[in-house]
């Protein structure tokens, strides 16, 4: 998986200029319950991959979103 073009594409679910490793996912303004759907829909689309969004809430910055879509990847 390319880590850089996750992050673009979490951006443009956020409706943001840039996503960083380290960025705390609720600090953004636009992380919401429609962004986590959107990221739903990204994974299962662009990786072929489910993740509940149970799972979702339990990460906590957007390299750890990654790496869980990363796992499930495998």
């Amino acid at each position: 998986m390319d880590k850089q073009e996750f992050y673009q594409k979490l951006a443009e679910i956020l409706d943001i200029e840039e996503v960083k490793p380290e960025n705390v996912l609720k600090d953004f303004d636009g992380w919401d319950s429609l962004a986590i759907l959107s990221l739903l829909a990204m994974a299962d689309a662009k990786y072929g991959v489910s993740v509940k969004a149970e799972e979702i809430r339990a990460v906590v910055t957007a390299e750890d979103l990654a790496r869980l879509i990363e796992a499930k990847l495998k």
